[in-house]
């Protein structure tokens, strides 16, 4: 690759870092909302900045940059999604630790171990504000 050709793309790769920094954490707190874990969430923003980079040639300026983002974070997500819903649960794998059993409730609405967890801090602060 000759030179030109390395320093140009190191501008275009600044520029649209530059362009796309300051999404980054609003992106990252999106793609946890909708996963419910911090990995798959940085996972996913990787991804959508991948996808971003590579389809930016593409960008036709109709929608605003964020929005264009949002979409792309909120399909890699979708996609996340599905695909954890495809595989098989990992076996429990934590030596020394038993594994916590989930009410019947929460096990059948396929909730993700967030939106448990926030649910019985709810009922708990219910259950001691009518104690």
């Amino acid at each position: 690759m000759p030179a030109g050709d390395v320093t140009a793309q190191a501008r275009e790769s600044a520029a649209f870092r530059e362009l796309t920094e300051p999404y980054h954490r609003e992106l990252q707190v999106h793609c946890y909302r909708m996963l419910g874990s911090f990995q798959d969430a940085e996972d996913a923003l990787q991804e959508t900045l991948l996808a971003a980079w590579q389809g930016f040639a593409g960008f036709q300026g109709r929608a605003s940059l964020r929005t264009w983002l949002y979409r792309i974070a909120t399909n890699r997500c979708l996609n996340a999604r599905r695909t954890a819903s495809r595989r098989p649960a990992k076996a429990w794998d934590i030596p020394q630790v038993t594994r916590p059993s989930r009410p019947g409730w929460a096990r059948s609405s396929g909730w993700s171990p967030f939106r448990t967890l926030c649910w019985k801090m709810r009922r708990l602060v219910l259950k001691r504000a009518t104690s």
